[in-house]
């Protein structure tokens, strides 16, 4: 496989491993081409959907997106996002508490939805809305259904479909998120019970995803 992390990444996903041993989780916010969170915890039902929510609602912009299960039952989430409003840049101390912030909405310590109350209004184009795709395949991989959504960004979007599909009961395995011009292509490889799901309960689950997408 192609390795898509530096040696230097790398070193620092072990790290924080060996930290999320110690202490439930591990959260490292560090400026690069974008700032750049990394997460690594035990898996759990809205892990991945609790990070995106607390980003969102920090008025953060969500560019890429990566979360893979180790053999050890723990995740790693990369986020890569833009700070439009340079609240990082020119409040260093806040740098820390994002990075606490993020780490109590993954122990439950603090309510996501409240969370996003304080999110950023606003109204995107609807007619770019009603273009939303999502399509599955359940050939891509051996263990999990493939979803693809490709549809105009907006605050909390990968938020609302990663807790939707938690809500139907399947759990993400691999995410890949790439967002570029407003427009946003998702990958999602879900299981449900350990396994991929039946073409019926993916072309439901595909429908909905399509739907939230939409707003509708």
């Amino acid at each position: 496989p192609i390795c898509t992390h530096s040696q230097e990444e790398i070193g620092e996903h072990l790290r924080l491993e060996r930290e999320s041993r110690e202490k439930g989780v591990a959260v490292s916010l560090v400026r690069s081409a974008a700032w750049v969170l990394t997460v690594v915890a035990e898996d759990r039902p809205f892990l991945f959907a609790s990070i995106a929510a607390t980003l969102s609602s920090f008025g953060f912009n969500i560019l890429k997106a990566e979360a893979f299960s180790n053999a050890h039952g723990e995740v790693i989430d990369t986020f890569s996002f833009s700070d439009p409003a340079r609240t990082l840049e020119l409040n260093p101390d806040e740098v820390g508490q994002v990075a606490r912030t993020v780490a109590k909405a993954i122990k439950q310590e603090v309510n996501v939805d409240q969370l996003l109350t304080r999110r950023p209004r606003v109204k995107p184009d609807a007619h770019a809305l009603a273009s939303a795709r999502a399509s599955f395949d359940n050939t891509a991989s051996p263990t999990a259904t493939l979803i693809q959504l490709v549809t105009q960004d907006r605050p909390g979007l990968l938020y609302d479909v990663a807790s939707l599909i938690s809500k139907r009961g399947a759990s993400i395995e691999v995410v890949l998120v790439d967002t570029e011009a407003k427009k946003a292509i998702d990958v999602f490889y879900v299981q449900k019970n350990g396994q991929k799901l039946s073409d019926s309960e993916a072309e439901e689950l595909t429908a909905a995803v399509a739907e939230i997408a939409r707003g509708t």
